[in-house]
């Protein structure tokens, strides 16, 4: 297990995160794939994505789509979390919340890398909410507004956003994939989205 960098100092988690995992980063990415915090086999390896959830996304997810298996094997995927050390449990979920929450993420920001990657893939409701958090709390005040179901994850699913040169995907995070393994083809779909194979359309509301 590694030790927290001095630059972790002050960080709301600096006390109580176990250990500390830096993200995988190669040297000229097209892909990042964004997941939410290491678990326990990640801190004691000291790397992201290496455990259940990480099998799921090789193995499950991946494979299904060359282009990104490809992109690994050729060292052009880089694996990294919003936050570089397991959290502890708050309802039954590995993730902090409220102020703690974002302390933590924008101390953690100091070592975010993406490179030159033309695709970032957000996995999982943090990474989503990490980039993209006005415009989602925009769309979560609308549907509140029209009385709709908050969408979600799931309800995201595929969406992509263009934002500083980059094509950001929408996708569900492994472990989720991993507790109902009835949605991993819509992870891989998802993925697929990120290499131009294939595109999803949102349903339109029509007034009749």
């Amino acid at each position: 297990m590694l030790d927290k960098p001095a630059q972790c100092i002050g960080c709301s988690l600096y006390l109580k995160g176990k250990g500390f995992v830096p993200d995988e980063v190669v040297p000229n990415p097209d892909y990042v794939i964004m997941a939410e915090a290491p678990g326990s086999t990640e801190v004691t390896e000291g790397r992201p994505l290496i455990g259940k959830a990480g099998f799921v996304l090789r193995e499950w997810i991946m494979k299904a789509v060359p282009q990104i298996q490809l992109a690994y094997e050729q060292k052009k995927v880089s694996l990294c979390n919003v936050l570089r050390c397991q959290p502890p449990e708050i309802q039954g979920r590995p993730y902090p919340k409220g102020q703690e929450k974002l302390l933590a993420e924008v101390h953690c920001k100091q070592y975010l890398n993406l490179g030159n990657a033309h695709t970032v893939i957000m996995c999982g409701e943090s990474p989503q909410r990490f980039f993209f958090s006005p415009e989602l709390e925009a769309e979560d005040a609308t549907d509140r507004m029209l009385g709709h179901e908050l969408k979600g994850v799931m309800g995201r699913l595929g969406r992509i956003y263009s934002r500083e040169g980059r094509k950001w995907v929408f996708a569900p995070h492994p472990a989720y994939v991993l507790r109902q393994p009835v949605f991993t083809q819509h992870a891989q779909e998802a993925f697929k989205i990120a290499t131009g194979q294939d595109t999803w359309v949102e349903p339109v509301m029509v007034q009749w």
